[in-house]
């Protein structure tokens, strides 16, 4: 009994069939469970909102918490079906830090009960709430496009680490070039390389961070090629995630005219049985 209550658990949890009723009404509820979530955390931002329905946001709170954590239990139950965490312990230690939806599940839920069980400060439990932000990615769930991109960062994960890494560097490199042809001019604004990453950041971000720009010719020479560089790297790893969702994309493809082929063919070969084809 226990054994085939899990694995329908597992069926309906991880969506193996998008036509099963049980399944359907499940991933709606919680999907809009979810939209409300985001909803009410951005009314939470309208102090005359907030006060005025306190009592209502404090039991969709505590409502969701429940409903989220007794998911996140059955989802860690279940998990032992995936044979990436089949064994019971090491498994389910394995799915609760590597899969990144198992880590967004936990962090939904963790900002409701660390304040229960650690002395934080109020402005700590503040900071903490907008870790219920991570409810949204939990949507990926139930979006294919959502769950495209999750696999693609997770297969291409290596190189994006590249990609950060050369960014990384590059940004050492174009904070210390800029600290050494700007601090005798602008002592202040380049007090130090601190100062130097600040603009750094700026220029890769397009920030604009107030009052940091070079003023030397030496400076404003450097900063133009620095800065194109800094933005051609800050395109790296978009390359690396749109290379990767072509792959995903052409491999699912080449899967259904697969399936798409194979069901012809046993079509073929029943209809051949039955003596329907001379």
């Amino acid at each position: 009994m226990l054994p085939a209550l899990k694995r329908r658990l597992y069926e309906i949890l991880n969506i193996e069939n998008t036509s099963d009723t049980a399944t359907r009404i499940l991933n709606i509820f919680l999907i809009i469970l979810l939209v409300v979530n985001l909803i009410a955390f951005m009314l939470q931002t309208f102090r005359d909102i907030s006060v005025a329905y306190a009592w209502l946001f404090s039991y969709l709170e505590a409502f969701s918490v429940v409903v989220f954590t007794v998911e996140y239990l059955l989802r860690l139950w279940v998990c032992t079906y995936d044979p990436m965490y089949r064994e019971p312990v090491k498994g389910r230690i394995r799915y609760m830090t590597t899969n990144i939806l198992a880590v967004t599940d936990l962090m939904a839920i963790l900002p409701y009960y660390l304040p229960i069980v650690l002395p934080f400060d109020f402005l700590v439990i503040r900071t903490l709430r907008l870790f219920r932000l991570a409810r949204l990615a939990k949507l990926a769930r139930y979006s294919d496009s959502l769950d495209l991109i999750e696999r693609v960062i997770v297969k291409q994960r290596e190189f994006l680490l590249i990609t950060l890494a050369i960014q990384f560097v590059l940004l050492l490199v174009s904070a210390a070039i800029m600290f050494y042809l700007e601090h005798e001019a602008q002592p202040t604004q380049f007090a130090n390389i601190i100062s130097a990453l600040l603009w750094g950041i700026s220029a890769m971000t397009s920030a604009g961070f107030a009052g940091l720009y070079p003023v030397t010719p030496a400076g404003k020479v450097a900063g133009v090629i620095l800065s194109f560089m800094e933005i051609v790297a800050m395109a790296l790893p978009i390359g690396v995630i749109t290379a990767g969702i072509e792959q995903e994309m052409s491999i699912a493809r080449e899967e259904a005219e697969r399936k798409a082929s194979a069901a012809m063919r046993k079509t073929y070969l029943q209809n051949l049985r039955k003596g329907k084809l001379r």
